[in-house]
């Protein structure tokens, strides 16, 4: 009897070591054979063009479009386009790949078990741009085997006879503009001349230290994030910031980036001390999801997939993390905090408004 007692104590302890050995079998998975990630990446490239296509089309007719939001303060736009582009690419993958599952921006919520392969999709990451009729904007498809990214292909409008470039990639396969290769910038550190992508407000969620300074470099906004992780793959761009990117955002470029030789990093926030959040830890991006658990993931916890990245060549971004710290949510407050104790007065905003309207003007004019 001690020893049938002794046994059913032990159960528990036992499924326990067996999930865990279970997710960790699931964070390294035996990917696809190269002949089906071929497969794969030639089907993303196809579509991703005609969808591509399907996009530019309704550019050149933008004030035709029908414009919906998705939040009350009508601050995230969607249309007919975005629509019309994932359909395609939906019905596309489905017909040619029937067992794997599909992830969209526009998707409604879904409980579902993921398949091990599932594609993921931004039909028009800069809707904004492409409402105001800025052709900056980009058609993400990516594709994750149990959260690792395999696979992708975006198209970006480009000065190109087809009016644009798809830019893509396979784990081990290289990435490439079109037929053309294509590899990150090289330099052991960021150069204050050169380009790179940043978000707004950047001062208030990080700090620089003195070896930055001067070398941060010339700062651009483009309003898509998988343009601008593009960019990085590129080499248009020495390295990117994204603070808070989606899945849908992000599994194109990614994949483009480490195939073009750079790295990606992956910001983690830890609690300390009385519940306050600590600075971010960067480490290696492996898999969106490392504890993918095969049979029992859902398309919805997939979904809700949103952390910070930082894309580039990994000697520049070992450079730039030793010499960057983010602000905590609680300093970013008391920055606020006292920045907004010491504004001043409208009468002197109102006496100071001239001077700074003359400075800009001579800036321009020189």
């Amino acid at each position: 009897m001690r020893k049938l007692a002794f046994l059913a104590a032990l159960l528990p302890i036992l499924r326990f070591f067996v999930e865990k050995a279970k997710e960790q079998l699931g964070s390294s998975p035996a990917l696809p054979d190269n002949a089906a990630l071929v497969e794969i990446e030639n089907h993303a490239v196809e579509i991703a063009r005609a969808a591509g296509a399907i996009l530019a089309r309704n550019f050149s007719n933008v004030a035709s479009l029908n414009v919906e939001y998705k939040d009350d303060k009508e601050s995230d736009p969607v249309t007919n386009a975005d629509r019309e582009a994932q359909d395609y690419l939906k019905g596309e993958i489905t017909r040619r790949f029937p067992n794997h599952g599909i992830l969209g921006e526009e998707d409604e919520e879904d409980e579902s078990i993921a398949p091990d392969i599932v594609w993921v999709l931004d039909p028009l990451d800069g809707t904004k741009n492409f409402l105001s009729g800025l052709p900056l904007y980009a058609c993400s498809v990516g594709v994750i085997f149990r959260g690792v990214p395999v696979a992708s292909a975006v198209f970006l409008p480009w000065p190109k006879d087809s009016g644009g470039i798809v830019l893509h990639a396979r784990k081990g396969g290289g990435a490439f503009a079109d037929t053309d290769p294509i590899h990150v910038i090289r330099d052991a550190e960021p150069k204050g001349n050169r380009l790179v992508t940043l978000p707004g407000g950047i001062g208030g969620m990080f700090r620089f230290n003195k070896p930055m300074h001067g070398k941060v470099g010339e700062v651009r906004m483009t309003g898509s994030i998988a343009y601008e992780l593009s960019m990085v793959a590129k080499g248009v761009t020495q390295y990117t910031i994204t603070t808070a990117p989606l899945l849908w955002d992000a599994a194109g470029g990614v994949m483009l980036v480490l195939e073009a030789g750079g790295q990606v990093l992956v910001g983690d926030r830890r609690t300390g001390v009385f519940g306050l959040t600590n600075a971010l830890r960067w480490t290696p991006l492996k898999s969106f999801f490392p504890s993918w658990r095969s049979g029992r993931t859902t398309m919805s916890e997939i979904r809700k997939w949103r952390k910070p990245l930082l894309l580039g060549n990994a000697v520049l971004l070992n450079f730039v993390t030793s010499n960057i710290n983010s602000r905590t949510p609680v300093r970013r407050k008391a920055i606020r905090w006292v920045k907004s104790a010491v504004k001043p007065t409208k009468k002197a905003k109102k006496k100071e408004e001239p001077d700074i309207r003359n400075k800009d003007h001579a800036a321009h004019a020189s």
